[in-house]
């Protein structure tokens, strides 16, 4: 299992308990601004939060394919910051797959999603031996794009269209080689 806490400089991520779907789905909808570049930002219900805390909360190995943890962003002083998800393993061995990265509007800007992004590879390379890691970003979220190629996720390897509500959008599927 990966460890439930840690701390990087400024922040600490934490497991959610299994009572707070409604403060995952909270952090998620504050970003729903973003729905117009990004088909993920969209309602979902309290239901899925509940599925992605239990999956996550459920004793498993981290080398397990594709074994999933979610965790909850906080400033050292307890302000909620955001929260990631990551797959081990995912899609392939070797890869550690980060499904979603969400952060509060109050605290984009502030650097703070770089140490996640570095804290969260450090501490998953701890636990797996990890060559890459891989995420979807949608072409038309460019800030999002810009953020994630500023953090080392410069190889495109896929570039899909996709169609969500009668809207096409341009699936970027990004990733970063780690070193040996």
């Amino acid at each position: 299992m990966l460890i439930p806490q840690w701390e990087s400089k400024n922040l600490v991520f934490t497991e959610f308990s299994s009572d707070e779907a409604e403060l995952a789905k909270s952090i998620f909808d504050s970003n729903l601004n973003v729905k117009a570049m990004d088909p993920t930002f969209r309602e979902w219900s309290i239901t899925e939060y509940e599925k992605l805390i239990a999956e996550s909360n459920k004793s498993k190995l981290y080398d397990e394919q594709g074994a999933f943890y979610l965790r909850k962003i906080s400033t050292k002083k307890g302000q909620l910051v955001g929260y990631i998800q990551m797959e081990f393993h995912a899609p392939s061995t070797g890869t550690l797959w980060l499904p979603m990265l969400t952060i509060l509007p109050s605290f984009k800007g502030k650097g703070l999603g770089s140490e996640i992004v570095s804290s969260v590879i450090a501490v998953a390379c701890e636990y797996a031996n990890l060559q890459n890691v891989g995420l979807n970003v949608y072409a038309e979220n460019i800030s999002a794009f810009r953020f994630w190629y500023r953090q080392g996720f410069t190889q495109i390897r896929a570039f899909d269209q996709e169609i969500e509500f009668g809207k096409e959008y341009n699936c970027l599927v990004l990733y970063r080689e780690l070193e040996a």
